[in-house]
């Protein structure tokens, strides 16, 4: 048998893979059970069909579920900015400001007409903004020991600390060579272990692994952290690195890469390499092992090659760049006297260890933060911020300063800070208190604690003052009228602001909900006045579709799933609702045909809207408390009429929904015709059994016939032969 995934119409093959078809009878055996189990195929073909227009017909109701609650989220709902059952939304207002000083971010439908703000003070927040963190150049510090020590034989060192004991290796040792004066890791290893046992910590061991690594471990059951240290040249000849062995790794560590003793050398370097950064433009600087004068003057050279006179070096050794530049050195720079990563301006990156601090504590309005050396500045700024210590930090890395600055703005909010981080930065900050905004208001002066606020209807923001109305004294200067009056000399530049009905806003969002209601009722009619045609049009067997072309098939289902839903009293019963809600008074006794929007004249647009937006935009203007109430009410009609129809709320589903169900829903397995469909497949799955079983019967008797009639030909056949024909 074939049968489509979703049991839709289904052929059976009547052929049997058992048995002989009309070898000894001549009989066509398949066409015989093919006829004999018609019958049952039938019946099959018919559910199959019923059950196909069910699917259509759950499909045509879906799209218009989906269809009403669109215009219903996008009109009704209170959610949308364009809901007619908010009074908001009539109230669409056109405002307008004199000055960029103050704008108006909304206005209410009652808010004056004009209204005049004097701006005498803005409100600020208190803030404590540090001087200049940074030095601005960087110094370097005993030029000849650096020289000394880089050119010197370099050390390679390797350590291993337990509690307060160190024991210390310099791989380098005349020791570790084999016998042919070749250094030799496997001799290393076996020297390390030998004095880590002699000097008391011969719990740590050092083994060379078949694969050539090193595995570090430590086997005292109680001992205390493990520290592993050195030269960085020493442990990447050993393959290890820098670390703590402890609890967390288990006392043991297995290099990830093989030591490699050619890596060592007694020869001191020949040269350094200096990274110097500008603005993040690196340059590398080389320098030839001399005597102080030869390597400054080498370094002043590729300074002034690689940044001109951007960068300059005092004899003094101080490395300096211009204003609002930030340079940083890196490499080799010891031998210059600088550590590496030193930077003219403080980063963000920078840690605190990095700072010469202590103390990495910061309290600030009595909020408690402990840092570390690791720390770095954007970690500082990132805590502070995430705290309610009341504050916002940052740091400005044009001025290369830091800012605390309370989260609110107006008079009261202090910031006090203390501790390590504080005593750092912020010792000699300047701190400027909060201070709430002053407006004047048609002759009324009022404060705010912030520039943002809402009188008489309009919500404003304070942007800029608009005139200076202070004495020398820093008193407020105001005229007979009440209004601020500007210092002589200087021009006030008083705000004015108003705000009007934007009547056109509003006649365009009705026009919108016109069109979309027009659109709907017309797709729904359409649905709803259909011919019938699927009732001569069947849906096709695959049987059917074998004998069609794709466009005859296409054309074929078209007429097969139209007016699946004509005259369907559901939706009908909606379109009525809806009709009835519109044509129909309001609560308040007008109805929408009052303010210029009625039914089409013409019968055949099935009750669509026209609109007269003259006078429509009268009455708005007119009887504007009118209109509103009336189409709230309206349209609070018109959203119980969707909500019965479409509602996909599982605890009150629309009618619609109950029949059809919603994909993704509760309802698209408890539906109506969900649970017809299911009746059908068990009717199919029944239809099924019987023509199997028949078939194998009808199959089994024609195959015991064939037997019959073979051993009858050949019991004949021998018989002929016996009696000599």
């Amino acid at each position: 048998m074939k049968v489509s995934a979703d049991n839709s119409t289904s052929t059976n093959y009547s052929y049997s893979s058992s048995g002989l078809s009309g070898l000894a009878s001549g009989v066509d055996t398949e066409s015989m059970v093919k006829s004999m189990l018609s019958g049952i195929q039938s019946k099959i073909d018919s559910q199959n069909q019923k059950k196909t227009q069910l699917e259509w017909k759950q499909e045509s109701y879906r799209d218009v579920i989906s269809k009403i609650n669109s215009f219903q989220s996008k009109y009704l709902d209170i959610a949308s900015s364009n809901s007619l059952r908010l009074t908001s939304t009539y109230n669409k207002m056109t405002t307008e400001s004199s000055s960029s000083a103050v704008k108006i971010t909304s206005a209410s439908a009652d808010a004056a007409a004009d209204m005049s703000v004097q701006v005498a003070q803005l409100a600020t927040a208190t803030k404590l903004t540090t001087g200049k963190v940074g030095t601005g150049s960087i110094r370097m510090e005993n030029i000849e020991a650096g020289i000394e020590e880089y050119f010197s034989t370099p050390e390679q060192n390797v350590t291993f600390t337990v509690g307060d004991r160190t024991v210390s290796f310099n791989l380098v040792d005349e020791m570790n060579k084999d016998g042919e004066g070749n250094y030799s890791i496997d001799k290393m290893v076996e020297n390390i272990n030998q004095k880590l046992s002699d000097e008391g910590l011969g719990d740590i061991k050092l083994e060379l692994n078949d694969d050539g690594k090193i595995k570090v471990t430590e086997s005292g059951t109680d001992a205390p952290d493990v520290k592993i240290g050195g030269s960085s040249n020493a442990l990447s000849t050993l393959g290890l690195k820098a670390m703590t062995l402890n609890n967390d790794n288990g006392y043991a560590y297995e290099s990830t890469v093989e030591p490699n003793a050619e890596t060592l050398s007694t020869e001191p370097p020949e040269s350094a390499t200096v990274n110097v950064t500008l603005d993040g433009v690196t340059t590398s600087i080389s320098i030839s092992n001399g005597d102080r004068d030869s390597v400054m003057q080498s370094f002043k050279d590729g300074i002034a090659r690689a940044f001109g006179s951007n960068v300059t070096v005092g004899d003094d050794g101080t490395i300096t760049a211009r204003s609002g530049q930030t340079l940083s050195i890196s490499g080799n720079s010891e031998v210059i006297g600088v550590d590496p990563g030193a930077c003219s301006r403080l980063t963000t990156g920078t840690k605190l260890s990095d700072l010469g601090m202590s103390d990495y504590t910061f309290n600030v309005n009595g909020k408690e933060f402990e840092f570390d050396e690791n720390t770095t500045i954007a970690d500082v700024i990132k805590q502070v911020n995430a705290s309610d210590a009341g504050v916002k930090m940052s740091y400005n890395s044009l001025s290369d300063s830091f800012t605390l600055e309370s989260s609110s703005t107006g008079e009261g909010f202090d910031i006090n800070v203390s501790g390590g981080f504080a005593d750092k930065f912020f010792g000699s900050a300047q701190k400027s208190m909060g201070q709430n905004a002053i407006v004047n208001v048609d002759g009324v002066t009022v404060e705010r604690m912030s520039n943002n606020f809402s009188i008489n209807g309009y919500s404003i923001q304070a942007r800029a003052v608009t005139g200076n109305y202070f004495d020398d004294e820093g008193n407020l200067l105001t005229s007979a009228d009440g209004k601020l009056a500007a210092k002589n000399g200087t021009v006030d530049n008083a705000a004015t602001l108003s705000a009007t009905k934007n009547t056109d806003e509003i006649i365009k969002n009705i026009k919108s909900f016109v069109d979309d209601y027009n659109t709907l009722i017309a797709d729904l009619n359409k649905l709803t006045h259909e011919s019938k045609s699927y009732k001569d049009y069947a849906p096709l067997t695959d049987e059917q579709k074998d004998e069609m072309s794709e466009s005859e098939i296409k054309k074929w289902e078209e007429k097969s799933k139209t007016g699946l839903l004509s005259g369907d009293s559901d939706i009908n019963s909606f379109l009525n609702n809806m009709r009835r809600t519109l044509y129909s008074k309001a609560d308040n006794g007008f109805s929408l045909s009052m303010f210029g929007i009625d039914s089409s004249s013409d019968w055949k647009d099935y009750g669509k809207l026209e609109i007269d937006e003259d006078a429509l935009k009268k009455a708005i203007e007119e009887h504007g408390d009118d209109v509103v109430s009336t189409f709230t009410n309206v349209a609070t009609k018109l959203n119980t009429a969707c909500k019965n129809a479409a509602s996909t709320s599982l605890a009150s589903p629309g009618t619609l929904v109950k029949i059809a169900g919603v994909k993704g829903k509760v309802s698209e397995q408890t539906n109506e015709i969900k649970s017809q469909m299911d009746t059908i497949s068990d009717y199919i799955k029944r239809l099924q059994e019987r023509y199997d079983s028949n078939k194998d019967r009808y199959w089994k008797q024609f195959n015991s016939m064939e037997t019959a009639l073979a051993n009858m030909n050949s019991t004949s056949t021998y018989l002929s032969q016996m009696m000599g024909f």
